[in-house]
């Protein structure tokens, strides 16, 4: 009886769920999931108390990202220009599009008030559109993962990407808006690149390889704590197993490995998105973990290593 009656509750929550969440149109090709509603109804009021109280930064944590089109106009902010370190610089094909990731919670809190000053009228939080959600994945390598909400403005459209398991904020970006840019008949048309407003989008075609490399530190920082040989090392060795595991596998996917060098212990961890061959993956795992990596000279610093397994660019 306890068995038939949890399956009841089960059913009946699982119900409620279906029934209470918010679905929105996802572009072709992107992965996006769903977080339930009680979860984003308190990320969004956590983002209204924050940009109404002065003093409430429950939001944030040391490290936060900004994207590359809101960089392009904090990059020349008075306060945010005292920030030091933190420059992130996304490697995609021939592309280089800049960006900042804060490395302390009062670096968090400089952006996160520059941004209040940026939202200081009337605003709406919602959802994000397909044209948002395109551009937000032209960017990023990895699945959409709610809470994603949009703060609009009567101006600007924000995006701001939270960790669901602890509802801080990861991703602060801008997305630019569909109305601003219109062909002759009037009808909105926005297509986005590797973060770049272009006029076709090219996919490219299937490959297996090392798609990009993401340096989570400055120029500066990386010469203090590492060397160019050592990190070239670092990309070499990944790659290599990459090659020797996935250059046959017909299962298409993308995977992230992310390095966190140290003085004492390296930090090594990865994410997969699609139809990742996972036996492969296991074993990719377990041999890059059993490489020895050249470690920093004293401060942490990072680097992602972004593969892609039979399939096309980020815009498919």
């Amino acid at each position: 009886m306890k068995k038939i009656i949890s399956i009841l509750f089960l059913l009946i929550n699982l119900s409620s769920f279906s029934q209470n969440k918010e679905t929105i149109a996802i572009p072709k090709g992107v992965v996006y999931k769903y977080c339930d509603p009680k979860t984003l109804e308190k990320a969004k009021k956590l983002i209204s108390d924050n940009l109404s109280n002065n003093s409430d930064f429950k939001l944030l944590k040391s490290n936060l990202i900004i994207g590359p089109v809101l960089w392009k106009t904090f990059k020349d902010n008075e306060n945010i220009q005292k920030i030091e370190g933190g420059k992130v610089q996304f490697h995609v094909d021939n592309l280089v599009l800049d960006g900042k990731i804060s490395q302390t919670i009062d670096d968090s809190k400089i952006i996160w008030n520059e941004f209040k000053k940026e939202v200081s009228g009337e605003y709406t939080i919602r959802k994000a559109n397909e044209k948002e959600l395109q551009y937000y994945w032209s960017v990023i390598s990895f699945d959409i993962e709610e809470p994603l909400l949009i703060v609009e403005t009567k101006d600007h459209n924000y995006i701001l990407n939270l960790l669901r398991k602890d509802l801080t904020l990861l991703w602060l970006d801008e997305a630019p808006r569909a109305d601003v840019l219109l062909d002759n008949s009037n009808s909105a048309v926005v297509q986005y690149q590797n973060g770049q407003v272009i006029d076709s989008v090219s996919k490219g075609i299937k490959e297996t390889k090392l798609e990009k490399v993401v340096f989570l530190n400055s120029d500066a920082e990386l010469i203090e704590n590492s060397s160019l040989e050592d990190l070239k090392l670092i990309i070499e060795k990944t790659e290599k197993i990459f090659d020797d595991l996935f250059k046959t596998s017909e299962k298409p996917g993308k995977i992230m490995v992310q390095f966190e060098l140290k003085k004492k212990k390296n930090e090594i961890t990865f994410a997969v998105r699609d139809d990742l061959d996972l036996d492969l993956m296991k074993e990719f795992e377990k041999k890059v973990n059993g490489e020895i990596y050249p470690k920093s000279k004293k401060n942490p610093i990072g680097i992602q290593l972004i593969f892609k397994v039979n399939s096309l660019n980020d815009t498919q």
